[in-house]
């Protein structure tokens, strides 16, 4: 069975701390000389961020890309021209050529574009938040066990060893005493998605 190691594909550049794994029957048929091909749902921020890392490693390279706006879907393969473009994501989740998917679209769309993909036969990264409600999240991992798919959520920094480091200084060590509630708030702007 081919199997590319987590350490492996996180060296390659797809996200600092997320771990990824890939033993599809789809790589196993192929041979293990051959890369895994790719297909990004979502050409904005992060969906752009995705594909820079995905671009980089040896052992992926994306094939297709989706997103509803024909502008952001151009500027990504003006610089990518041998990259399929979709306009619709389900045109994307059918193309036979993808292996893998991931999905960094708005929020909402997570968890169907995840199921849709892990139905068509391909595993997922899928950026976080999951899902709005436990209900859609259960059905996103009833989806990865029915299909037998890989499905693995984007959160930053969760494997990094500094986090039971975290872990241990503020629950065992009680080191700023016993934390009866925290708040944390982003400031920002973000850009206009468009019309």
């Amino acid at each position: 069975m081919v199997k590319i190691s987590r350490r492996h594909f996180i060296g390659s550049g797809l996200a600092a701390g997320a771990m990824f794994s890939f033993p599809a029957p789809a790589l196993i048929a192929r041979g293990a000389n051959e890369k895994i091909r790719v297909g990004g749902i979502g050409c904005g921020w992060r969906g752009g961020d995705l594909l820079s890392k995905f671009s980089k490693s040896p052992d992926a390279k994306v094939v297709a890309l989706a997103d509803p706006s024909a502008d952001n879907l151009a500027a990504k393969r003006q610089k990518f021209p041998d990259i399929k473009g979709y306009q619709d994501l389900r045109q994307l989740i059918d193309d036979k050529n993808i292996d893998v998917v991931y999905v960094a679209t708005c929020n909402h769309w997570h968890c169907l574009a995840a199921i849709w993909a892990m139905q068509a036969g391909k595993d997922v990264y899928v950026e976080k938040p999951l899902a709005h409600t436990p209900w859609e999240g259960d059905q996103v991992v009833l989806a990865a066990r029915k299909y037998n798919k890989i499905c693995q959520v984007g959160t930053q920094q969760r494997s990094d060893p500094m986090q039971a480091e975290i872990k241990k200084f503020l629950y065992e060590e009680k080191a700023l005493g016993n934390i009866l509630s925290a708040r944390v708030n982003r400031y920002g702007v973000r850009a206009s998605i468009g019309k």
